[in-house]
């Protein structure tokens, strides 16, 4: 005889296959998720897939970005994390120091862009190679470095009241990747000597 946990557990099943589906789910006024749409007093859910990723809430904004890296940074690729972040990657020289230096950059979007609640907003730039952590290693530390939630070391592009996050106007790859070659060029000026430790370290630039 089927016990009420065997009825629950089939339920749920039923529901997520509804669900999965894109079938008739409806919701009480009080919340409970009725699979069998039988409630007469609630509203089905409309049609259409859970928005995880900033793109899928905002495919303009997704366009916006590509038309401006395709304008500043043709070279740039376009590809997709395993999480579902979006993220260029391409080289820039500086020609500061030397005409042949090049850095590759992984220029990775938060989930939540726009946004500019941390140093640098919600598009990280990240340094393929050279390496900073082995560049650290070498010159016995780098200012103005910023680290992730799993302790990799990115570049410092922008305060947070420089990157714009409205819904009329926000900062695209394309800034950050110019905010990068510019931190990049006050690191080779420091390197030669040209900008101090102290200039580096504040936001004198």
């Amino acid at each position: 005889m089927p016990t009420i946990r065997d009825a629950a557990e089939e339920a749920r099943k039923r529901l997520a296959e509804k669900l999965k589906k894109g079938e008739k789910v409806t919701i009480r006024s009080n919340g409970e998720v009725e699979a069998d749409g039988k409630s007469g007093d609630g509203i089905e859910i409309p049609k259409g897939k859970l928005a995880y990723q900033w793109y899928d809430n905002d495919p303009d904004l997704l366009q916006e970005e590509k038309l401006a890296m395709a304008r500043f940074f043709p070279k740039f690729k376009m590809e997709k994390l395993e999480d579902g972040r979006l993220f260029w990657h391409g080289a820039v020289k500086t020609k500061v120091l030397n005409p042949d230096n090049e850095w590759y950059l992984q220029v990775i979007y938060q989930n939540n862009h726009p946004d500019n609640s941390t140093y640098g907003g919600s598009i990280r730039v990240y340094s393929v190679d050279p390496d900073l952590e082995e560049l650290a290693a070498e010159v016995g530390g780098i200012p103005h470095m910023l680290r992730d939630e799993n302790n990799h070391v990115f570049i410092c592009t922008a305060r947070q009241t420089d990157f714009l996050a409205s819904p009329e106007e926000s900062s695209s790859a394309a800034s950050a990747i110019a905010w990068a070659v510019k931190w990049i060029t006050v690191f080779e000026l420091w390197l030669d000597s040209k900008v101090t430790t102290e200039e580096f370290q504040s936001h004198t630039f």
